[in-house]
This record gives structure tokens, C-alpha cells and sequence, in this order.
């Protein structure tokens, strides 16, 4: 299947998601919670024509502003009088009024910019992602709440390989899914349907690229639909370093009912065989992050037998 076959596939999929979080940002360790400079009004914004142009002021990096055009609402970081990109404000564009100003923790660093999400794709949710060095902030818009620092969370321990190891190079939001990569760490999921307790996708399986030195893992996550429906979407995220693009690399074609329960002895294996409800069996190889087509011959074996078997093809 083409790549762009693919994106069409993972967002037909994401459709029928609930939402939970709608912009871009970049990434911070600390969990402490942010200053609050102006309090947040307790009265819904008017859903009024918005207003062209609000007047920022201060510096603001490219990207670093979001409109959520449905709630009249503009999301911005803004740099600070040390010239620190970490202040959030937040605009009403039917009146340009600031309704909420925060100042986020430092970065790891004061040099370190605050960024909006890479690419927000979300239809229903009100959320505005950021991302810092190491950690992931929501801003809520429907209730005007800044949500906690989310730290990514790996199956397996992770060992830096040098400083900029578990910087988050990009991120995404696809619905009630947030999902990114850590440089020299790898693709981490939240869950976040429920902005009120968002949760920490965990991999069903990693496998460990670097032959034992824990510096670099492919990951196989399950996304459910939220559409009513028992079925999951499988990806495997990878990073293009040369172009800077996350990709999400769904593996079915449609969402399938599929047992989403590993047995642990083979979750860090090269060869995983995932086995559906219906009794078929769907082969993934870790290490190239793709299906692998199986004989007819072969899917009527047990799961040793095939892994066996897709030991042999090299």
C-alpha cells in the first residue's frame, strides 16, 4: 500500500475518533505547575464573528500561534521581557481581549522556545498541544484549563545516548490521540479522550534496533476506534531525520478486531504475530515497520511455527 494510500486509510480511521487535542507545539520536563498571571474567566466566549488581526505583543516564533476559529479563540507563545518563548496567551479574536496569560517553566533552558504542535488534525476537540523539550502540554479551550505536563512514558528502559537524547522532535494530534517522537528514544502515545485523566498509550511491542544498547526501538502501538466499534488501528511511528516528518505508518488497512494482548516473551521480538478475532493472523515485521504477507499455507500455523517460519526469509 502507497504512502499516500496509507494517510488516507489512518485518517478515515481517525474519523470516526472522539477528539482531544487541536494544534502544535514543543516540549518541557518540569511538571511544576505554571505561574498564572491573569485568571481565567469563568463565562464562555460569545461564539461571535471573529475579528481579523488581533495585535500581538511581543516576539512570537513562526508557528507559534493557533486559531481555533469554532470557539473564537487565538493561542499564542509569546516571548517573554528576557526574550524566553514560554509565555502562553490566549485571545478572544471577537474582541482581541487577552481572557488568560501563563508562563509555562523554564525549558530545560531560557534559550529553549516552547512550540505548538507540528500538525494538529482534530475535527471535534478544543485542545491546543505544546511541546517542550521533554514533556507535552494541552491547552483545554472549551474550559479555558492548561492540563499537566504529559511526560512520554517507553515499555523499556531507554539509554541516552548523549544530551539531546529524549527531545521531542515532533508532534502530532490525530483526534483523541497525541502522538510523538523523542530524539534517540522514539515515538511515545497519550490517550487523551479524557482530557480529565489523559492516559499513556504504553507499547504492545518494542523492538530494539541498536542490538542491545537501548538507544533505538521501534514501537507498535493500538489505537481504538471510538466509534462504538470493538476495533484498533495499528501503527508503528518512525521519524524521517532527512525531511523532518513523522511517520505514522498504520499497518491495517481498515481498523480490525484484533486481540491487542502480546504475550510478553515476544513483545521485544523482531517478528510479531497478531492474531484476530476471527481466527485469521496478521504477521508484522519490526524492524522494517510493515505487514508481512503470509502463505496460505503458513496462517493456518500456530505463532511459533510462523515466526519460526519468518525467521527463515531473512
Amino acid at each position: 500500500m502507497s504512502d499516500f494510500l496509507k494517510k488516507i486509510v489512518f485518517i478515515s480511521f481517525l474519523f470516526f475518533c472522539i477528539s482531544s487535542c487541536e494544534e502544535s507545539s514543543n516540549n518541557n520536563t518540569s511538571t511544576n505547575p505554571p505561574e498564572v498571571t491573569t485568571p481565567p474567566s469563568t463565562q464562555p466566549i460569545p461564539k461571535v464573528a471573529e475579528k481579523k488581526g488581533c495585535e500581538i505583543k511581543g516576539k512570537i516564533l513562526e508557528g507559534n500561534r493557533k486559531l481555533v476559529e469554532s470557539r473564537n479563540t487565538l493561542v499564542c507563545i509569546v516571548a517573554d521581557e528576557k526574550e524566553s518563548h514560554r509565555k502562553l496567551e490566549i485571545y478572544n479574536t471577537s474582541t482581541c481581549e487577552i481572557i488568560r496569560s501563563e508562563i509555562l517553566p523554564v525549558n530545560i533552558s531560557a534559550d529553549f522556545p516552547y512550540l505548538i504542535a507540528d500538525i494538529i488534525y482534530n475535527k471535534s476537540s478544543h485542545l491546543v498541544a505544546i511541546k517542550g523539550y521533554g514533556a507535552v502540554y494541552c491547552y483545554d479551550v472549551e474550559n479555558q484549563k492548561l492540563m499537566d505536563a504529559l511526560i512520554p512514558d517507553f515499555l523499556n528502559e531507554r539509554i541516552a545516548a548523549d544530551a539531546s537524547s529524549g527531545k521531542i522532535k515532533h508532534l502530532e494530534v490525530w483526534e483523541s490521540y497525541l502522538i510523538g517522537f523523542a530524539e534517540d528514544i522514539g515515538a511515545f502515545v497519550f490517550d487523551l479522550s479524557n482530557t480529565e485523566q489523559p492516559k499513556k498509550l504504553l507499547p504492545a511491542a518494542e523492538f530494539d534496533l541498536s542490538e542491545g544498547e537501548g538507544e533505538d526501538f521501534t514501537s507498535l502501538f493500538f489505537l481504538k476506534s471510538q466509534n462504538g466499534e470493538d476495533t484498533y488501528q495499528a501503527v508503528s511511528p518512525s521519524y524521517d531525520y532527512d525531511n523532518f516528518k513523522l511517520q505514522i505508518n498504520p499497518l491495517f488497512e481498515t481498523p480490525k478486531n484484533v486481540n491487542i494482548s502480546i504475550p510478553k516473551k515476544d513483545q521485544d521480538n523482531r517478528f510479531i504475530v497478531l492474531n484476530m478475532k476471527d481466527k485469521s493472523v496478521f504477521a508484522v515485521d519490526m524492524e522494517t515497520q510493515k505487514n508481512v504477507a503470509l502463505p496460505d499455507q503458513i496462517k493456518n500455523k500456530t505463532n511459533k511455527e510462523i515466526i519460526n517460519w519468518l525467521k527463515t526469509q531473512g
